[in-house]
């Protein structure tokens, strides 16, 4: 340990900053640039024997329990580097009064795993008390000295420690239940710090009341044989079993009690209603409606109508067209197309009768010229008779026309 300017330094590498608690420092660790905690422990007879024993606990690594940095010989006198947490002691927590049910759930079921974990690596932790409990920023609890612990706590002891005996895990469950029943009651079970405290609770039991919460748990925690106490895993599963019961119980009392109050609202309504005088019955008037009659007309379905039929003949574009439509009772009417090559356009079939011929058809060859009218076209002349003595007459020209015999 060196002094620089009133700076202290552990092995040229832990600069301590300022005292956070007994024997224990704010450090820096210069090698790894990060704050740390550091605990000075008084000279030994053997400290080399101690450093391999703290050095065996930087392998325990838990969310609920303060790790283990470092360890060394500083001067004749062993120390501690921890990680640094920025948190306060339970004990300060406690002197401002008890915690609720739910609160002490959650920091029994927290150290109990904690305490799990250690156990099941094979270490004791040997001293659990308020003041080796940190409460986190979100009052998370860290359980600290872990293995390490070098002053014990007579009014947390355990019986068999009372008698002289080294702490065992029993020992761990025995004053994590102390450090609860304090929790929930605000006020230290064996008060005092000397070895008459220790042996009172040889004489007497702690008492726990019946109807607390947790009250089951803390009674099986707080059993004087160490034998008949359960281990830290079973702990935090009768803190959770207790607390579950405790809100099963709170969830019936509370729905007794809306019980009672409806059942009481519904007594009081009968009792005002049968107070009440019967009122005369009153036939109600009901003034007149007045009755809108709608009536719906449905045509009679006609016989369905034929679709008109109307007859495209190759004709030249020249000519006219062949007949007229004549509606019933009415003129004749030129068809609705405009050649012979154009479909009919019907704009409402169902009103325009089938086409009706007034006129004879008559058949037209194409080496006829098509009549305007469609009348009659005469018929060609016949050709006289051949004789044996009469020469033959040569065939008319086309078109129906005779050459002049001059030409």
């Amino acid at each position: 340990m060196s002094e620089d300017s009133g700076i202290r330094e552990l092995a040229g590498r832990y600069r301590l900053i300022t005292p956070l608690g007994q024997r224990v420092m704010r450090g820096w660790d210069l090698h790894l640039r990060q704050v740390v905690a550091v605990r000075l422990f008084a000279p030994q007879d053997e400290p080399d024997r101690f450093v391999q024993r703290a050095s065996t606990l930087t392998d325990l690594s838990h969310p609920g329990l303060v790790r283990v940095l470092d360890a060394g010989i500083a001067d004749g006198r062993p120390f501690l580097v921890q990680e640094f947490i920025a948190g306060t002691p339970l004990r300060a927590r406690l002197s401002e009064g008890p915690m609720t049910a739910a609160e002490v759930t959650e920091l029994g079921t927290a150290l109990g795993r904690a305490l799990a974990y250690a156990h099941s690596q094979g270490v004791a932790h040997g001293g659990v008390h308020p003041g080796n409990i940190l409460l986190g920023p979100s009052m998370e609890p860290y359980l600290t000295d872990v293995g390490i612990a070098e002053t014990t706590a007579f009014s947390y002891v355990a019986p068999e420690q009372a008698n002289g005996g080294e702490p065992a895990m029993a020992s761990d469950v025995y004053s994590l239940g102390l450090v609860l029943l304090e929790a929930l009651t605000g006020r230290v079970e064996y008060p005092g710090d000397d070895e008459i405290t220790a042996l009172a609770r040889v004489s007497r039991a702690p008492i726990v009341d019946p109807g607390s919460p947790h009250a089951q748990a803390l009674r099986e925690m707080l059993r004087p044989d160490p034998n008949d106490r359960p281990d830290a895993a079973t702990c935090v599963d009768l803190l959770r079993g207790s607390s579950a019961k405790s809100r099963v119980q709170t969830r019936t009392v509370l729905v007794a009690a809306v019980a009672a109050a409806v059942a009481a609202t519904g007594i009081a309504i009968m009792m005002t209603v049968a107070k009440q005088q019967p009122q005369p019955l009153v036939e109600p008037r009901v003034a007149p409606q007045q009755v809108t009659v709608t009536a719906e007309v449905t045509a009679t379905p006609t016989a369905p109508v034929a679709p008109p039929i109307t007859e495209v003949m190759d004709q030249s574009p020249d000519a006219p067209p062949s007949s007229a439509v004549q509606p019933p009772g009415g003129t004749p009417q030129p068809p609705a197309y405009g050649g012979p090559h154009d479909q009919p356009v019907l704009a409402h079939p169902e009103l325009i009768a089938p086409p009706v011929y007034t006129q004879q058809w008559f058949p037209w060859y194409p080496w006829e010229p098509a009549h305007p009218d469609n009348a009659q076209v005469k018929k060609p002349p016949k050709k006289p008779k051949k004789t044996e003595n009469s020469p033959a007459s040569p065939p008319p020209p086309a078109g129906g026309e005779e050459e002049d015999e001059d030409d």
